[in-house]
């Protein structure tokens, strides 16, 4: 029996330059040059089937009050989920990196690079970017993130991570990830619709 494709998430990034046009085109080197490289073109599919098997056997183990792992067993293998792990498979070498990044520093950053509202709020409009801005978000939304609505709001965790590719900072993303399938796990034990996201691995 043929497994079902989840769509539209986690699409694969494709860092060619096609165009002559050189709009975008720091962009894609600073997402090509960036350890989030094999995160954002990883080409794995996401089958629904498998992702249902994951989460129902889930347990998630706690350390010192906070989730440190995800243990599951489908298809007769047993699978240990960490953000180390996640780090580990994706190439990506942030577990030094911070989980949260100082307002200052990141939103002077982001205004620098052309953002025209005040931020008065976590959340970002991204049309309010230039297109070269506005490109990079839309392809970490798409490629990266768990968000489902709104791709025109950028939230918090997708502006830290744009920050950190862009200004070449330190930033835990391997344990943002974590948390959303964390969050994932808790949803079906509790009886509510998860987000089948990052399985890619």
């Amino acid at each position: 029996m043929a497994l079902a494709l989840k769509t539209p998430h986690n699409y694969p990034c494709t860092l060619e330059k096609i165009s002559q046009k050189t709009t975008f085109h720091s962009v894609i080197d600073a997402l090509s040059s960036s350890k989030y490289k094999t995160l954002l073109t990883c080409n794995a599919p996401i089958y629904l089937d498998t992702l249902r098997d994951f989460l129902k056997h889930a347990k998630i183990e706690v350390q010192d009050k906070k989730p440190s792992a995800i243990t599951s067993t489908f298809g007769g293998i047993q699978v240990v989920v960490t953000p180390q792990t996640i780090s580990e498979v994706f190439e990506i070498n942030d577990h030094i990196g911070k989980s949260s990044l100082p307002k200052e520093d990141y939103q002077t950053d982001l205004i620098e690079r052309g953002y025209k509202e005040q931020m008065k709020k976590d959340t970002l409009q991204k049309g309010s970017f230039p297109p070269p801005m506005r490109f990079l978000f839309h392809t970490l939304l798409m490629c990266v993130s768990n968000k489902t609505t709104a791709f025109n709001e950028i939230p918090l965790k997708i502006q830290y991570l744009g920050y950190a590719i862009m200004a070449e900072v330190d930033f835990n993303y391997s344990e943002e990830i974590f948390n959303d399938m964390v969050k994932n796990v808790n949803n079906i034990k509790g009886n509510k619709k998860p987000f089948y996201c990052f399985q890619d691995f």
